[in-house]
């Protein structure tokens, strides 16, 4: 980790309300220079592109319900209830990751890294360049989405704040609510299967609530 230096970060922080897309450069040496004598500068470059959805409002007692989280997480999260309570909000983010090619190029990595970050520097589109360890690449890509989430947290939760989103009633934060609102108007127009819909009701103990307008769904 140590090893992961951010040349360049997006222009921009991840949206609030809208999916965020960053094209990726990761530069480090070729692997085959630590197992050969070979002298040439060159390095490898990793482009790839890392879409994250919009971030969702939760609590800590919705992320205790969902599915896929072990023993261990559980109990984690029951801390977490009994210091901050169960309907604290907080924020969900997730990420999906395509690389979509490699590249050798002459000169070293430091080199290589800052040619691209003088080629990039002045476009609109976010670009990240990263230097990193070969056989880690994968690990300096993890940090890096770490510290830009952490960096962007703060602007997505005052801005929620400020819209009313993270107000909660009755244990369900109102983006939650607006969220739910917006899953039954593409269920209805057939964008998402009804099942998904009754996942989300279900992992935030609402399906009583809303069960008549889900069965009219099927009318």
């Amino acid at each position: 980790m140590n090893n992961t230096k951010v040349i360049l970060t997006p222009k921009n922080v991840l949206s609030t309300y809208n999916q965020t897309k960053v094209r990726y450069h990761i530069v480090t040496e070729p692997m085959y220079k630590e197992v050969s004598d070979y002298k040439s500068e060159e390095s490898v470059i990793r482009h790839g592109l890392v879409t994250a959805q919009t971030p969702q409002v939760v609590t800590n007692d919705f992320l205790y319900k969902m599915s896929g989280f072990g023993d261990e997480a559980k109990e984690y999260l029951k801390e977490l209830n009994k210091v901050f309570g169960k309907n604290e909000p907080a924020l969900l983010y997730n990420y999906k990751n395509e690389s979509t090619d490699l590249e050798i190029v002459s000169g070293n990595p430091q080199e290589v890294s800052e040619r691209i970050k003088s080629r990039l520097v002045n476009s609109q589109a976010n670009h990240a360049v990263i230097r990193g360890i070969n056989n880690l690449w994968d690990v300096s890509l993890l940090k890096f989405i770490f510290e830009y989430t952490k960096t962007s947290a703060k602007s997505n939760f005052q801005e929620l704040n400020n819209s009313g989103m993270l107000d909660v009633k009755n244990g369900i934060p109102m983006a939650a609510r607006k969220r739910i609102d917006e899953l039954f108007k593409q269920a209805v127009s057939g964008n998402i299967r009804p099942q998904d819909l009754h996942k989300e009701l279900n992992d935030w103990d609402l399906f009583e609530e809303y069960q008549d307008q889900f069965f009219s769904i099927f009318k």
